[in-house]
């Protein structure tokens, strides 16, 4: 009788003993996942770690760094704002001295001017001539010079006989002509037009005439000394913009501010190469510090874990050799009689159940009823 035919001669005891080593077969299988599941679980929080290790470094390295430039930052806008109060007093104290160098230096012209004003006034009351006569509007309506005053002339000119006439038409109008029915609104707003331009001309003609033509002779010397008036406002004017684009400033006694604005710049210059000093020393060395710290107080950890799995992989791959041999020796002394599809513990299970009810007395018979079981349903 050969080998399988004893196999399948066997008793009870026979798949029992099959059922044993199939269930260590797939304790081990059980227990082999359960590593490899645990495997993929630190490994994961292995990755994650060195993450959050780098991420805390670069992060603390990133902030530290804020924090060093900012307090120097802090220093700079001190000292800008404490320039830009000692700029603003230098300015203040230069305008003061400019105006007083431009009252010091025109206070003659000044002066000149107050006694043609005096003698303008006096003439014109001792000629009995209207103090209107010596405003700068009379000699632009009536006795324009140069080119400002015509300009000035055909302006006021336009506002009077044209301005007026149409403001007072437009008024007339919108409050009366608008609501009144069966008006020839276009006659009456050119009568209107009309009779304000003639009284205006006429209002001119009149002041003319009492002004200008009666007093000419008087009002050519009061143009006469107004001209002087004119030439010495000029003349005050080109030096106060000569003092204003004057570029010495030794005269406003500005030494203070500019010995305190030197200071200021130098203090500057220090601040900006303390600040990339620092910066400088904060990359060589501030860093490598800040890394250290970080890495002795959470590389432990890591390493652990390193370690863990280093243990768990040896111990998977000692797992997976028992496994292995436990799988070929249940192939080679089991499965390749009775087949592997029953080399399972609920089929073994059921063929020794079978056996136990005495309705098979072999393997063999066992087997045999299984499959005709299994193919009736």
């Amino acid at each position: 009788m050969s080998q399988a035919d004893n196999v399948f001669a066997e008793k009870q005891d026979y798949l029992i003993e099959i059922r044993e080593e199939v269930i260590k077969r797939d304790a081990m299988a059980s227990e082999l996942e359960k590593m490899r599941t645990y495997q993929k679980k630190i490994t994961k929080n292995i990755a994650s770690e060195e993450k959050s290790i780098s991420d805390e470094i670069a992060s603390t390295i990133k902030k530290r760094k804020q924090e060093l430039s900012d307090i120097y930052d802090e220093r700079i806008d001190d000292n800008i704002s404490r320039r830009k109060k000692v700029e603003s007093k230098r300015g203040k104290k230069k305008n003061e001295q400019m105006n007083e160098r431009i009252l010091d230096e025109t206070k003659d012209i000044r002066n000149d001017n107050k006694e043609l004003e005096v003698e303008m006034k006096t003439l014109l009351k001792k000629n009995n001539v209207s103090s209107f006569c010596k405003s700068k509007l009379f000699y632009i309506m009536f006795m324009p010079k140069g080119t400002d005053e015509i300009l000035a002339m055909i302006a006021g000119f336009l506002i009077y006989f044209l301005g007026i006439p149409a403001t007072l038409m437009f008024i007339i109008k919108k409050a009366v002509l608008s609501h009144k029915s069966n008006v020839n609104t276009a006659f009456w707003c050119t009568l209107i037009f009309a009779v304000v331009f003639i009284i205006l001309l006429v209002v001119y003609f009149m002041i003319y005439s009492s002004t200008k033509m009666q007093n000419i002779e008087v009002l050519k010397e009061a143009r006469a000394i107004r001209d002087k008036i004119k030439a010495n406002n000029k003349h005050a004017e080109a030096i106060k913009n000569s003092i204003s684009k004057d570029k010495d400033e030794s005269y406003y006694n500005l030494d203070s501010f500019d010995k305190k604005l030197k200071e200021l710049d130098k203090e500057a210059d220090k601040i900006s190469d303390e600040k990339q000093d620092a910066l400088k020393l904060f990359e060589s060395d501030t860093k490598n510090v800040i890394t250290d710290e970080i890495n002795g107080r959470r590389l432990p950890e890591l390493e652990r874990l390193k370690s863990e799995k280093k243990e768990l992989e040896s111990k998977i791959a000692q797992g997976e050799k028992k496994y292995s041999d436990k799988v070929l020796y249940i192939t080679n002394k089991y499965a390749k009689y009775i087949g592997e599809e029953f080399c399972k513990e609920d089929k073994l299970s059921d063929l020794i159940a079978l056996m136990e009810e005495g309705q098979a007395d072999t393997v063999s018979e066992a087997i045999n009823l299984y499959k005709g079981q299994k193919s009736s349903k």
